[in-house]
């Protein structure tokens, strides 16, 4: 039995920066310094003296045990964050758990000399010199395809941001906290079965043992278990054995609960969603309201599509079991802090959250693929179309814009004017207050107390979705707080929190890859049957 690749979007993956374990930074600094000399002896007195400190989440510990116990014998397992390298090389060396594995970052594979230095400390010759990262793990990948007298197993972790796994899906196999690279079929749930009876340690994930400086972070990560569980759920059930399939049911769901996700958990577990049952996950008022009319047969929602918008789509993927889609279209958890400069970095929520949080409800999505964005679009036409409710049009297609449409949205009726408001030559009004959330590089001018700050138009990140003055049309946030995707992949405008004034300007087209923390979508309608 083959399970397809899918990264539980419920579980965010973790940017590096957000992973990292504060306490304990200056012990990963040193790791990746000396592994990015192959100094191996370094790496393990490093390690011993990192687990002799005590200064380390005992969680994230317990995590990368089971990721290493995920593989097998002499295995190569590619790994993708801090939190999923560095604390797996500790138990490696100083607790000489899975030393057989060779733990390769994917992030430390960019860099030319690193590679060298794999190559020639793992007695690799047959990789020889590759040019970059992908062509490494291309080479891997091919030589553990061959099943020769050398032949190596490969996994990836499944932290692995989808877009950098260099194998298709059909090859990579879920066998607990890893995905096995194969290119024959094979029964990966007998492997994940043995793996989580006889190699995990579970208890830590049924009862809190000791207290964990980063309790958070461990119930972030402890997410990554439920694709397996789910998996071995079904296994279970269908051999009979429903007392076991009851145990990694309620694991999963205490799971779900120490993260606050217990009722996305839960829905995985319940019978697939009724197609006709669309209707009362999303009310069709909620698609038609929001629509403005631009043209003769053309709407544009008023906002970028938010956070709460975009989960009700996920939680019907989720319902339905639509486990290929859901790689496609889980979302990615920002470190917001990380991305400021660092003096910035120390101040409180209260400071750089006063507006609102870019992952509250009201915030716009972000950081999500193109794919995912008409995704979105795609499912709701189908609500849409579907319902048997009452509804102002027969027929309609969501979509993203080409350009000229956003170009149209954007104007709000207005002609020759470079910005979206009324007056719109400027960029701030005749007090000084910046009239969108941009990178403002200037300081705001007569603005309310509490605007004077590091951010200078109100906003360090992305703002509610409904934030500032609506241009003609009653479209909010045009310009700036997140730039949004054109029909053509890795074309935006409007520019975003991130840019500077100039890519706000309605004409300009601004090639950014999505995802992006910087990057969300508006949804267009238009109308095919009235």
């Amino acid at each position: 039995m083959r399970i397809l690749l899918f990264l539980l979007l419920l579980s965010p993956a973790l940017s590096r920066a957000a992973v990292s374990l504060v306490l304990v930074q200056t012990f990963e600094e040193r790791l990746r310094e000396a592994e990015r000399s192959g100094d191996r002896e370094a790496v393990a007195a490093i390690c011993r003296e990192w687990y002799a400190s005590g200064k380390f989440s005992p969680g994230v510990l317990d995590w990368n045990y089971n990721a290493l116990m995920s593989v097998e014998d002499n295995s190569i397992l590619f790994t993708f964050t801090d939190t999923d390298t560095y604390p797996a090389m500790l138990l490696q060396n100083a607790l000489e758990v899975r030393p057989d594995v060779t733990v390769l970052n994917l992030g430390l594979l960019d860099d030319a000399g690193y590679r060298q230095v794999v190559a020639r400390t793992r007695n690799y010759s047959w990789l020889g010199n590759t040019a970059s990262r992908d062509q490494f793990v291309g080479a891997v990948l091919k030589a553990s395809s061959d099943y020769g007298e050398a032949y190596f197993p490969v996994y990836f972790g499944v932290m692995t941001d989808p877009a950098l796994l260099r194998a298709d899906q059909s090859q990579l196999y879920l066998t607990g906290l890893a995905l096995k690279y194969n290119s024959r079929s094979f029964d990966n749930v007998a492997l994940l079965r043995f793996n989580y009876e006889n190699r995990f340690r579970t208890d830590y994930l049924q009862l809190r043992l000791q207290p964990d400086p980063e309790a958070e972070l461990v119930a972030r990560l402890n997410l990554n278990y439920i694709p397996s569980l789910l998996l071995l759920h079904q296994h279970y059930s269908a051999a009979g054995e429903t007392a076991k399939a009851a145990d990694v049911e309620q694991l999963a769901f205490r799971i779900g609960r120490t993260a606050n996700r217990e009722a996305e958990v839960r829905a995985l577990f319940q019978p697939e969603t009724d197609p006709a049952a669309l209707q009362s996950i999303i009310p069709l008022r909620s698609l038609e309201k929001p629509m403005k009319k631009i043209g003769p047969k053309l709407y544009a929602a008023d906002t970028e599509v938010t956070n709460e918008q975009y989960e009700l789509f996920l939680q019907d993927m989720v319902k339905n079991k639509a486990f290929e889609q859901l790689q496609t279209c889980r979302t990615t958890r920002t470190d917001w802090r990380s991305l400021l400069a660092g003096p910035h970095r120390q101040l409180s929520d209260a400071v750089l959250f006063k507006h609102g949080h870019p992952d509250d409800p009201g915030a716009p999505v972000q950081n999500i693929s193109h794919e995912a964005a008409q995704a979105y679009c795609d499912w709701i036409t189908q609500v849409y179309n579907n319902s048997p409710g009452k509804k102002k049009f027969k027929k309609v297609v969501f979509r993203l814009p080409d350009n000229e449409e956003w170009m149209l949205a954007a104007s709000g009726g207005l002609k020759d004017t470079p910005y979206p408001w009324p007056g719109g030559y400027y960029v701030r009004n005749s007090k000084g207050c910046y009239l969108c959330n941009i990178n403002a590089v200037e300081p705001c001018g007569d603005c309310p107390e509490g605007m004077k700050n590091e951010s200078n138009d109100g906003g360090f990140f992305p703002v509610p979705a409904n934030s500032y003055y609506p241009n003609g049309f009653g479209l909010y946030c045009v310009a700036g707080n997140v730039a949004e995707m054109l029909r053509e992949p890795g074309k935006t405008k409007g520019g975003s929190w991130l840019d500077e004034p100039f890519w706000c300007q309605i004409p300009n087209v601004h090639d950014q890859a999505a995802p992006s923390p910087a990057v969300g979508f508006r949804v267009f309608m238009e109308v095919v049957e009235e």
